[in-house]
């Protein structure tokens, strides 16, 4: 091991990457072993970033957990350090996301004390093993020597899902809003504009919550396969344990979940909550099916699954409901297949048909991760399930091209969802990073 070569070095700058080192720091390695590769703010990355105080977290204060033995730990923070009338709801405390990026900053800097991390302002853009050390290559033409490898690159920034023609930047830079989730680019929006969202998740009600925020009166268009959003959250509880059958197939998951929810609306709390006590166990049965398996659940369950998992805060669904009552909002059902700007920006959708408006905000959350398709590239790795990331193994370490996993190259965070499920919640990415500094400083 050269004097440049750290012991360990973390890819990303976002949540994972905080929790990662956090959890690592309070295991005992010392800072100075660490190596952080991410050009943002550590601890904000793509999620928390965010400058718009419209846009808020879509679970309740009790629910973000950094630490298992801790749960309530930002909850109490948030009492003390939060100023935030609008967070209350009859669902709980939904706070705004850049407030929770400011607790994340914090943690990191009361782990750190005085001492400094190594943090490197660059995105890696090449990994590779040689002479026993995995050397990082980033785009400012720096090479780095590790011993070992945490990727907690977290979610990619969304990019079009379709072809763009004829940008006319220089008429109007701000007619395509590639990436709303920092979301600086809204304010810039009239308040008479026609607006297109192209997507009809989470992202999408964050952009309603600040339209209506800032006092949009135009006509707000969503384009989405279904004319749904993802339900209100409710002050649910999980009551009971299922009784989960044995020998599970995903025909027979699938009839289980139905059996086990309740008729009732989605955004009540007796359906909220029995959705719930199912997802504990969801995790360790999909990680029992096969490749194939998955594949096959996910092409026909997956929108269905990210509808209810990904539910709102309240303060969103009251803006949207505002929006149809003043019938300024309207579902338009199908897939961009082009984007067209000119003076006005055109939609052709799959069918043939088109929508214009002034500006477009991508909404979709579909991005990808260059590092990661260039490890499958190299045959460094091999994809997961679904075609969307790297897989790993349920300790967390990556799976070679070749077979078996590396011993000392590992990836946490919502990436891993192919291989180990449900992994999107800031809770679960934190208990990912915790129980993988166990591992590492267990083998020192």
């Amino acid at each position: 091991m050269t004097q440049d070569t750290k012991e360990i070095a973390i890819i990303g700058d976002g949540f994972a990457a905080a929790t990662a080192l956090i959890h690592l720091l309070r295991r005992g390695i010392h800072f100075s072993k660490i190596v952080i590769i991410g050009p943002g703010v550590l601890g904000k990355g793509n999620a928390y970033t965010c400058i718009s105080p419209f846009f808020r977290l879509n679970v309740r204060e009790d629910l973000p957990s950094v630490f298992s033995e801790d749960p309530l730990h930002f909850a109490r923070w948030a009492e003390v350090h939060i100023d935030d009338p609008e967070a209350q709801t009859d669902a709980g405390y939904f706070y705004r996301r850049y407030d929770f990026g400011r607790y994340i900053s914090e943690l990191v800097s009361k782990e750190l004390g005085s001492d400094q991390i190594d943090h490197i302002d660059a995105k890696v853009s090449n990994l590779y093993k040689a002479n026993e050390h995995w050397y990082l290559e980033t785009d400012k033409l720096k090479t780095i020597a590790a011993q070992q490898v945490i990727i907690a690159t977290g979610n990619p920034p969304p990019i079009w899902p379709c072809a763009v023609q004829n940008i006319q930047t220089a008429t109007s830079p701000l007619q395509l809003i590639e990436s709303p989730w920092v979301g600086q680019d809204l304010g810039s929006i009239h308040a008479h504009e026609e607006i297109m969202l192209l997507g009809g998740g989470l992202t999408a009600l964050d952009v309603i919550n600040a339209l209506v925020g800032q006092g949009h009166q135009g006509l707000i268009k969503v384009i989405c396969p279904r004319a749904l959003f993802p339900p209100m959250q409710a002050l649910w509880k999980r009551e009971r344990q299922p009784d989960w059958p044995k020998n599970l197939s995903p025909a027979k998951l699938v009839r289980f979940i139905r059996s086990h929810l309740p008729s009732a609306p989605t955004d009540s709390v007796v359906w909220q909550s029995a959705w719930e006590e199912l997802r504990p166990n969801l995790n360790m049965i999909w990680q029992q099916f096969s490749y194939f398996q998955r594949r096959i659940l996910f092409k026909r369950l997956g929108w269905l699954w990210s509808l209810y998992r990904f539910r709102a805060s309240p303060q969103t669904i009251n803006s949207y409901r505002k929006l149809e009552a003043n019938k300024q909002i309207q579902f338009v059902l199908g897939r961009a297949k082009r984007i067209e700007v000119a003076q006005t920006v055109r939609v052709v959708l799959g069918d043939g048909s088109t929508l214009s408006g002034d500006r477009i905000v991508n909404c979709t959350g579909v991005g990808r991760d260059p590092l990661l398709s260039k490890l499958i590239t190299d045959q460094i790795a091999r994809p997961d399930a679904l075609g969307k990331s790297i897989a790993v193994a349920g300790d967390y370490r990556v799976s070679k091209a070749s077979g078996g996993e590396w011993k000392d190259l590992w990836m946490i965070g919502p990436p891993t969802m192919g291989s180990l499920g449900d992994v999107i919640a800031a809770s679960s990415i934190a208990k990912q990073a915790e129980q993988l500094s166990i591992q590492i400083t267990a083998k020192q």
